[in-house]
Order: C-alpha cells, then structure tokens, then sequence
C-alpha cells in the first residue's frame, strides 16, 4: 500500500499553488485533439486526467504501469476502469487532491496489478484541476517509470553490501587465525565465499627454495583431485605462479580463455564444471607470499570493480599471512630463548651440585686427617675417597674449561700420525675398572691391518673416553659395550654400542648440545654435566669429521657413530689451569650430639660415610640409607631423634622422604626435625627446602663444624640416665 501522505507545495504566502490552471478541454466524444494525443503517447511517461470527485477519465496515455492502465477507456470512473488498484490507499489519494486542492507526490512508490507480476517502480504526482473561477474541478496524474533505476541502484548496493559483510567475515576469521597454517586455511575458504567461488587454492614458497611454490590450503576439492597440484616451479606456466611474477591478478572469464592461456587447468577434475579462474598474489610489505587460485562455476565478466575486489581480498589474506609469520617467528624465537634460558640455569645449577658433591667428600675425610680423627682402618679408604672425588672434579673442571675453549675458539689439536687401535686401547684401560666394578663386558673389533689416522691423539683419546663413559653410564650391570674401529671411505670409522638404556626419540636432536640433558630433575638417576657429548661433537668436528647417535628408543640401547678423515688439520696448543688447594679447619667438641640418633640419607657413598664417620666420632648414633626406602624402613625400625638427608636422591628425593616422614605418628618419627643437605645453593632451593618442612638448610662442599652445628641446633635434649 502506497504512502499517500504527500506534502502540498505552499505558495509565498501560505496559499497552495494552483499547478494545473489550464482547464482541459476535451475533443468531441471525449479524449485528447489528436496531434496532442500524438505528442502525449511519445512521452516516456503516463499522463492522465480526471473529472469530478468520482474521477471521471477524460485521458490517458498507454503505459507499461499496468496499476494504471485505463485499457483505452473514457468517460467512466477510475474506479471502474482501473480495478488492479484494489488497495483502497490508491482511491484515496486522488479523492484527498480533490477534497483539499493540495498536491500529492510519490517518489519510488511500488506495486504489482497481480501477485505474479513483477514488481513495478515510478514516481507519481497528483495535482489538482482548476477551473476558471479557481474551483478544483477535478485531478491532473502524472507518473514515470523508475524501476530500472531503482533494480540497478539496489543491485549495486546489494553487490557492495554483500562484499562488505564477506570481507568482514573474511576478515574475522583471519583475525582469529594465529598461525599461517590456519591463516592459509582461512584464506583458502573465506577467499572462495567471498568471491562466489566454487574452489579456493593457496600456495606458498617452500622453505627450501623461494623459486618453488607448494600447495598449502585447498577448498572446495575432493582428497585425490590435486595429487599434481602440489609443487610449482616459478618458471612453469601457471596462473598461480604467474601472479607472483606481474604482482597483478590474472582473471579469466571463460573456460576457452582458460584452456588458451593455461593448458595445466585441464588438469582439474571435469566434475568440478568450472567455467572461469582467477588468481591473486598475496602481496605484503612488498614481499610475495604466495597466491591465491580461484574457480569460478559460472563464467563472468571481470570488470574493473571485480579486480579490485580480487586484490582486496588477496591484501587481506597477505597482510594475516605476514602477522601470522611474524607472530609464529616472534613465538618461536620467545621459546627458544625461554628454552636456553632454563637449560642455563638448569646446567649452573647441575654444576653446583656436580662440584659441591666431591668437594663434601674432600673436604670433610680431609679434616679428619688433618686432625688425626681416623683410625688406621679408616685413613686408607679416606685417602681412597679423596683421590677419587678429586679425580672426578678434575674431569668436570676440565670439561668446564674445554667448553669455554670451544665457545671462544681457543680450543686447538696437536695433530700427528697415529693409529686408532691405540688410542681405543688407552681409553679402555682408562674405564675398564668402572666397567667391571658394573659387571659390564667390554668388546673391541680393531682392523687387523690397522687404522691409520692424523689427528691429536689426545683428544681422539678424550672423544672415545667419553663415549665409553657415557656408554658404562647407561647400561645397567650384565650389559655389554661394543667398540669398533675400521678403515672406510679415505678415513676412519668408529662405533661404540651399548645395550643399555637407550635414548628418547624425542631428545636425539638434542644429543651433543650444550646445557641440555634427557633428566634434568633432582631425582635423575646419573650425575654428570651433560657436557661429554657435546665436547665429542666439537672434538669431533675440529678433525673434520662428523658423529652420530641411533636410538630405537628406551631401554633398547644406543648406537654411537664416529667418521674421522685422514686430512691434516692445524693446530696450537690450548692453555691449562691447575685447581685451588683446600685448607682444613679444626673440630670441637659437641657435647649435645653424644646419644643422638641421626639417620644420614645420601645417594653418594663416600659423602655418607664421611657424615656418619663425623656423627660418630662426636658421640653421635648413626644410622645410614642410600634411598626413601631404606630410610623409611630405618624410621619405622627405630625413629631417629634428627634426619639428615640429601634433597637429591635416586628415585625419589628427599622432599618426597620428608613428605612420608611427616605422615607417620609424631611418636614414630612424623615430628623428627629434618635438615636438608643439597649442592644447589640457590635462594630459591633453600625456600622450597624450608617451606617443604625442613628445619634447617646446608649447602655442599660441607663443612664438618657448619655441618655438626646445624645437626647438634636440632638435636632434642636427650634425657639423664638414671
């Protein structure tokens, strides 16, 4: 139904204008003279005149606004001559320009004679008739057609519209896309839709080389319809490389133009039924990043707006594709610096406990020579011990010292003709005691003609040390250690093979690096800095040569393989750096330790003989566990009266033994006071310690008076006999 509330227009001072003073006459038996009738009928509009307030016809022109078509008739009524305009609204709109002598207007008014008629637009203008004393006699319509107009302006709008809310939509779903995997998925999808494509293609250029593209994202595509759409050379002829070259869209409108330029599209599925391509390079930053291939099942006519559409789209998709790059290279780089940042800081803190470990067992048996605290049967072992834990912090001062040489490339051989039986031979004998302190068995295959080489004996003597080292490490007793040596390929092959236990497949891109271990936690089950591979590897690599691990996984042993070539390689020689002597201090007397029962935990051997040698020789009852079950089944045998234990245990450590401790009775040892003994001396390590319920903290190397007074603090007093 029409709006027929027009507005009348209002003359200069408030009165309405008459705008139809001329009074029709009409020709005899009704109707327009015919020349003017002539002129009328060409006008591209429909003009009609009315009579009276029942509208009587006097004229009409033939229109294609069939609301209004009077089929040629005069003299009768509108209402009856035009019974299409059955709204009511349209009656009362020429009976309201009668009645007040006001104009109506209406601007893109619609309507349809019949509900399957198309719907019609124009602008309709009713006027009233005047006659010559000025009395509205009766109603002037003048009415055009707009309705092309008005289907091409809401064509346009709804085209602009649509493209507006499926770029919004684009640009939603590559807002929330993070990683250019999703990013190209997005673009290959959202790209189609908002196009009106049938399929959508993304490719990119491969990581091994800029000049080739790979297919990343595809839509709209069974599985098996791009097995030959995966790579793409810049050079092949094809739209979607093509566009990386001209950084312009390449558009096609018909499948014969398709087949003309590129050939390859034949290669898509015929099911599809495209009948027009389009490809877009992703552009950004003046970077190609790829492009975006499009078909089209329909052909179509790429005008201007459609292209600039098409590069919309693909600066859309480009620009997330390079935030996406950018926030994946950004989170990448974070994690790796997070990663060596905690690796560092788990390797210091590895360090501490490595040197403080032997250094308790030096300092302490040390002091009780110096003192003369030891019977004869115990001077030896503590010589022994000693010795032992010396040698072991030499290695790992020599290890720290050939990392920094290898870090800032001071690290040089001695390279001189020699034979690499040899050089296995010497490292063997130097771990053969370990090995068959383990009960491991030891197997060498050496080339019978031998296996010459020019390399640094030394440090040839250092790689295989360290492999057998590492071999002995992780293969539990009854195990057996392979080592070979062999001539192959102008240089040498060695191979050391253990059926211990193994490597984690995850961890072998990470073998021979530095400040990463496979356990880093503080219930590892083998000590060590971690440094031993990642020395081989640099060792390694200064003789030319290369070295590998193999590993089906846990518990299934591991393979390691060392190529040496026979080239010569310069050298001079690295500097040394002898370690600090240690100074002994005297031990007094600790009277409130005399009847005490202290339970000492501690995995080392030569550390916990040492404290139990020290509590005892203070009037101290001293009992001993090497692990969290043997110290339980100790407290539930007879509580001690203090526990002294290491916070770094085999399996479980002692936060864990505390944690137990505390679950029992108070009578049967929950309420024991506990000090906890550890090599790492961080802030941190000592408030987790106190905040775990230790009752004290010390730190290693031990001293024997710092270590009796923390003990004797936390001692009860122990009642009189009677």
């Amino acid at each position: 139904m029409p709006d027929v509330g027009g507005c009348p227009r209002q003359g200069s001072r408030g009165q309405p204008v008459n705008e139809a003073q001329a009074v029709w006459v009409p020709a005899p038996g009704g109707g327009a003279p015919p020349r003017l009738q002539e002129l009328l009928e060409q006008l591209p509009a429909f003009f009609g005149l009315y009579r009276g307030p029942g509208h009587l016809i006097e004229f009409s022109t033939a229109t294609r606004l069939t609301l209004l078509d009077t089929r040629g008739q005069v003299g009768i009524p509108l209402r009856q001559a035009c019974p299409q305009l059955d709204s009511p609204a349209w009656h009362d709109a020429w009976d309201r320009v009668f009645t007040t002598g006001q104009s109506l207007h209406l601007r893109e008014t619609s309507s349809r004679s019949h509900p399957s008629d198309d719907e019609l637009f124009f602008n309709l203008s009713l006027l009233p008739r005047r006659d010559a004393q000025g009395q509205v006699e009766g109603v002037l319509a003048f009415a055009v057609d707009v309705t092309e107009l008005v289907k091409t302006r809401r064509a346009a709008w709804t085209t602009a519209s649509w493209r507006t809310e499926r770029l919004q939509a684009m640009t939603a779903a590559l807002s929330e896309a993070l990683t250019p995997a999703q990013v190209v998925e997005v673009a290959a999808r959202e790209g189609a839709i908002a196009l009106g494509a049938l399929t959508g293609l993304v490719v990119v250029p491969t990581s091994e080389a800029a000049d080739v593209f790979e297919r990343v994202a595809a839509h709209g595509f069974s599985p098996g319809d791009l097995e030959d759409w995966q790579r793409f050379d810049v050079s092949a002829t094809c739209p979607l490389t093509d566009v990386t070259r001209t950084r312009e869209p390449c558009a096609m409108g018909s499948w014969t133009e398709c087949m003309a330029r590129y050939p390859r599209l034949a290669r898509l599925p015929r099911a599809l039924a495209l009948s027009a391509w389009a490809s877009v390079p992703l552009v950004s930053g003046g970077r190609v990043l790829g492009a975006l291939g499009l078909g089209f099942g329909d052909a179509r006519d790429f005008d201007e707006a459609e292209r600039a559409f098409l590069m919309t789209v693909g600066r859309q998709c480009a620009q997330a594709l390079d935030r996406a790059r950018l926030y994946d290279e950004e989170r990448a780089a974070r994690g790796a610096a997070e990663a060596a940042s905690r690796a560092k800081d788990a390797f210091l803190a590895m360090v501490s406990h490595e040197l403080r470990t032997p250094l308790t067992s030096i300092l302490g048996w040390s002091q009780m020579l110096r003192q003369g605290l030891l019977g004869e049967d115990k001077r030896q072992r503590a010589v022994q011990a000693i010795e032992r834990n010396a040698r072991a912090q030499r290695q790992l001062i020599e290890d720290l010292l050939d990392m920094s040489r290898i870090a800032n490339g001071r690290l040089r051989l001695e390279p001189v003709p020699l034979e690499l039986g040899r050089v296995v031979e010497a490292a063997l004998d130097a771990v053969r005691p370990t090995a068959l302190a383990r009960e491991l068995e030891l197997d060498i295959v050496v080339d019978a003609d031998g296996v010459p080489l020019f390399g640094d004996p030394d440090r040839l003597q250092q790689v295989v040390w360290n492999l057998l080292a590492n071999a002995i490490k992780f293969t539990p007793p009854g195990g057996r250690v392979l080592v070979s040596a062999r001539t192959r390929d102008e240089g040498a092959e060695l191979v050391v093979k253990d059926d211990g236990e193994g490597i984690p497949t995850d961890f072998v891109p990470f073998l021979f690096q530095r400040f990463h271990q496979a356990d880093t936690s503080v219930s590892r089950q083998h000590g060590g800095l971690g440094l031993g591979l990642s020395i081989v590897r640099h060792l390694v690599e200064l003789h030319g040569g290369t070295v590998s691990a193999a590993s089906e996984g846990p518990g299934r042993g591991s393979t390691f393989t060392v190529f040496l070539p026979r080239s010569r390689v310069g050298s001079t020689p690295g500097a040394t750096r002898e370690p600090r002597p240690v100074e002994g201090l005297s031990l007094p007397r600790f009277p409130e330790l005399e009847g005490q029962r202290v339970l000492v935990v501690d995995g080392a051997p030569d550390a916990r003989e040492w404290m139990s040698v020290l509590l005892t020789r203070v009037g101290a009852h001293v009992l001993t566990a090497t692990n969290v079950t043997d110290a339980m089944d100790e407290v539930r045998r007879s509580p001690p009266t203090v526990l002294v234990t290491d916070v770094t245990l085999s399996g479980e450590d002692g936060y864990s033994l505390l944690y137990r401790l505390r679950a029992l009775p108070w009578e049967s040892g929950g309420g024991v006071p506990a000090l906890a003994v550890t090599a790492a001396a961080r802030r941190e390590d000592r408030d987790r310690a106190l905040r775990a319920g230790f009752s004290a903290f010390v730190t290693k190397p031990l001293d024997a008076v710092e270590l009796l007074t923390a003990v004797a603090r936390l001692a009860p007093p122990i009642p009189p006999r009677p």
